[in-house]
């Protein structure tokens, strides 16, 4: 009798955690807490609309993986972006067009995001970057970085891309 109340207090135990209780956090999860989930998409330099800078991050694996596009006037880079549920730490890796492979991992940080990143170019020289994203509104992103060797810093507005007119067909008459 003893063993059945224990089995029986056992499963009411069990029962009592929620679904939710045993899920795992997922990056879509992080995200939302942080409140930086608006960074999802694409963003453009103002002045060209993308020619000379544009930024995407995109979901390759809903609510589990986002993809980063970067391309500039010099490089194409691509990375992805995903939480390690063991580490507990949202990780990204990626390589540009010139053989440069970063890793990185990224925190939120005063409503914003920031990627310490590691970049080992392809003769082997590591450069480390803090990139630090801030969302100004729904349609404006400023991007910041800081090279830790030289403390050198920078940052660009990014906005929204501007919605291309489509042509008008001629009428057929």
């Amino acid at each position: 009798m003893k063993t059945l109340s224990k089995i029986l207090s056992i499963a009411a135990l069990s029962a009592s955690f929620t679904a939710s209780d045993l899920q795992a956090q997922t990056l879509g999860d992080v995200m939302k807490e942080a409140g930086i989930e608006k960074m999802l998409g694409t963003w453009v330099d103002a002045d060209t609309n993308g020619e000379n800078f544009k930024l995407s991050y995109k979901w390759k694996i809903k609510g589990h993986a986002v993809e980063l596009s970067l391309k500039t006037q010099d490089t194409t880079s691509s990375a992805l972006i995903v939480f390690d549920q063991e580490s507990e730490q949202v990780l990204q890796m990626g390589v540009n067009s010139k053989g440069a492979l970063g890793r990185g991992t990224w925190t939120a940080q005063d409503g914003g995001a920031v990627l310490d990143l590691t970049q080992t170019n392809a003769d082997g020289e590591e450069v480390e970057l803090k990139v630090t994203h801030r969302i100004v509104d729904k349609n404006s992103l400023t991007v910041g970085f800081e090279m830790e060797s030289t403390g050198d810093t920078g940052e660009i507005s990014l906005v929204r891309p501007a919605k291309k007119q489509k042509a008008k067909k001629p009428k057929a008459e």
